[in-house]
């Protein structure tokens, strides 16, 4: 069965006929050989989910739906050394449906998020990977632990192997954190018996609290 290609789409929609970007059009042409009267899904990122056919650098649409966001859950991540590590994180994030990423600014953290423009590439790369309806919110900028809404889990070695009910998880900087860095209420979460990078960390927690 041929592959059916699922596209983010610019939004609002003022018509049945939806403009694919420059990006996706080469895509669709050098890559998976769409041509005109194919299939194809689409979404606006906020929940809905369409079924149209392409033609002519354009997406026909067709029967839609509107999806609840399938979590709530938040992540909260030490940016990961390197763009190669950033971008499996950032992907993986949003093809499991996260509802939320942000960099947190740390005493010990060396990396630095992605510029925006490749942050919300590979944050859409992951939606259209997983077929998904929501865009997974993010944003370029650090934040502080203490503006993180309590109450939140914190992956750390030594906590509680059962998964948290809370829907937000911080997962820190590969040099660990500073003394006192960790308020007390926070819920440590203990993701096993390996260290894990910062990437590794948040997909496996991610995966764990969804």
């Amino acid at each position: 069965m041929r592959h059916v290609p699922h596209l983010m789409l610019g939004n609002p929609w003022t018509s049945d006929r939806v403009e694919v970007s420059e990006t996706q059009l080469a895509h669709l042409a050098r890559v998976l050989r769409i041509g005109d009267g194919d299939p194809v899904s689409y979404t606006d990122g906020e929940g809905t989910l369409g079924e149209g056919v392409y033609e002519h650098g354009l997406v026909l649409r067709g029967r839609e739906s509107k999806l609840e966001r399938p979590t709530d859950l938040v992540v909260v991540a030490a940016p990961p050394g390197n763009r190669h590590r950033a971008w499996f994180m950032i992907e993986k994030l949003s093809e499991l449906g996260v509802a939320e990423l942000r960099f947190l600014e740390t005493r010990h953290g060396q990396g630095r998020p992605p510029r925006e423009d490749r942050l919300r590439s590979w944050v859409v790369a992951g939606l259209e990977q997983s077929r998904g309806a929501w865009l997974m919110g993010t944003s370029a900028e650090l934040v502080t632990l203490s503006s993180v809404t309590s109450p939140f889990a914190v992956a750390e070695q030594g906590g509680s192997r059962e998964t948290p009910h809370a829907r937000t998880v911080v997962i820190g900087p590969e040099g660990g954190w500073a003394p006192g860095e960790v308020p007390e209420e926070a819920i440590l979460f203990d993701l096993g018996s390996t260290v894990l990078r910062v990437e590794t960390a948040a997909v496996v927690a991610a995966a764990r609290m969804i």
